[in-house]
């Protein structure tokens, strides 16, 4: 036994508190920070004892899922080599008792976070999907966008009876029986046992794997989402050759990171939320009463999911830095790259304008898609609310010295800027309290003053730091 536990200590450390100890601890300062604003609710008697302990268990839970999927998988999938095979023969036997005390832990902890223990099944799927996700499989994200939103799919696909054998305490018992199966699949595909097929993928699978977690050089992926994005890039192109003519040196900083982070790749987005609200404004006139289930999806779970959209506007730009070092080496030998010492100024200046343009055009979309199903102020507020708590986040890691390796976004300051956004809300519920109002217009005004202060800190730390072309050079 304690040969046993020696060994899951050292699996441990080598898979995830060695390899990035700083990430670790703002892990669990991050979820300490949110267990104690937990407590503020309590206090103050807007919460009662039992809600304040679920709430607590789902932050355990929620952070045991991210540091195992996003933190010990991608670490421990590296271990599971062909010469760690050959010296540590018992290593992957460990893995495997490792990820099941995991799955067995983490899915009743989630399910009792939540309250829903009659989705025991999907809660057992979604903790043993999200390490799948974490090793780059291709068909797990589809399986959890497709399992997390079944209910409402359910009811929008098939016809009112099957939707309710589909959605009842039948289809979770089927569900229940496939889980078994399903979790011995999902554990061997993490740590399979060798052979050639497995050797054929390690490669894929450790390209994939590096998209997760911080990457470097030797494992950060090309950027081939523009390739097939023929319509963004036509206007990219005609944006590119307009401002070659004017040659300003502010626009030829953000063109050396290619039409990734451009404003003309947000276009596809905007259509995409436009046609997502046309449609389901099509669903509610066609279905009418049927669609009752979806509206309320819609009006509840829809502005958070819709909002998450806004907290990643800005991750492109720390990754194109780090991709385009080549194109912004040779940019700082050309006369288009105009006075040296105003590079960050120029860079900061032209992010931060495009951020905040991104920030309003994606919240005024959003709130197009859920103008149909807002019941009233309150639900305006609250969308209003989301929007600007998380364009407050997405900005938190846009201006940065880039020349250091630690410029742009990265795990650690992701889970600073969730802790972050969580004692805001928790603020916003505490003074909404106090005054007598709802928390919706409070969580409208803390972010923008908060954002008004992080970026006044961040401006200045980008432009004393030394030029950001090339990124990464003074790591």
């Amino acid at each position: 036994m304690n040969a046993a536990l020696r060994d899951y200590q050292l699996i441990w450390r080598a898979a995830a508190a060695q390899r990035d100890p700083d990430l670790m601890r703002t892990l669990y300062m991050a979820g300490g920070a949110v267990g104690v604003c937990a407590l503020i609710p309590a206090v103050l008697g807007s919460l009662q004892a039992a809600q304040v302990l679920r709430f607590l268990v789902a932050v355990v839970g929620a952070l045991l899922v991210v540091v195992w999927s996003f933190v010990f998988v991608p670490g421990s999938i590296r271990l599971n080599s062909p010469i760690n095979a050959w010296l540590l023969p018992q290593q992957r036997r460990r893995l495997l008792q490792m990820a099941t005390v995991y799955w067995l832990l983490a899915t009743p902890v989630i399910a009792f976070g939540i309250g829903m223990w009659d989705v025991l099944p999907l809660v057992a799927l979604g903790t043993l999907g999200l390490p799948l996700l974490g090793a780059g499989n291709r068909v797990v994200p589809w399986l959890l966008i497709v399992g997390g939103n079944w209910f409402w799919l359910a009811r929008v696909v098939l016809p009112p009876a099957w939707a309710d054998l589909a959605t009842g305490n039948v289809a979770m018992g089927v569900l229940g029986v496939l889980v078994l199966p399903a979790a011995v699949w999902g554990l061997r595909w993490l740590y399979p046992a060798g052979g050639d097929a497995y050797l054929d993928r390690r490669d894929e699978q450790a390209r994939l794997v590096g998209v997760v977690g911080n990457c470097d050089d030797g494992k950060q992926p090309l950027s081939a989402g523009m390739a097939g994005q023929q319509g963004n890039l036509s206007l990219y192109l005609s944006a590119m050759r307009r401002e070659l003519r004017r040659a300003d040196p502010g626009a030829m900083l953000m063109h050396a990171l290619g039409p990734t982070v451009h404003w003309t790749a947000w276009i596809a987005g905007v259509i995409a939320l436009a046609a997502l609200g046309v449609t389901a404004r099509l669903l509610m006139w066609s279905y009418g009463a049927s669609m009752q289930a979806f509206v309320d999806w819609m009006s509840n779970v829809a502005p958070s999911v819709l909002a998450l959209s806004l907290a990643f506007s800005t991750a492109q730009y720390g990754q194109q830095l780090r991709r385009t070092r080549g194109e912004q080496a040779l940019l700082r030998l050309t006369p288009l790259i105009g006075d040296a010492t105003l590079l960050n100024r120029r860079l900061a200046t032209r992010m931060l304008r495009q951020a905040l343009s991104i920030w309003v055009v994606q919240s005024l979309a959003v709130l197009c898609v859920t103008l149909p199903f807002i019941t009233g102020p309150d639900a305006l507020l609250r969308q209003i609310g989301l929007c600007s708590l998380a364009g407050q986040v997405a900005l938190m890691g846009l201006l940065d010295d880039y020349a250091s390796d630690q410029g742009g976004w990265n795990l650690a300051k992701g889970f600073r800027a969730a802790a972050l956004a969580a004692v805001q809300a928790l603020a916003a519920v505490g003074l909404g309290w106090l005054t007598g109002t709802t928390a919706w217009p409070w969580l409208v005004a803390i972010p923008l003053a908060v954002c008004c202060v992080l970026l006044r800190r961040d401006w200045k730390r980008m432009l004393a730091a030394p030029p950001a072309f090339p990124a990464g050079r003074m790591a």
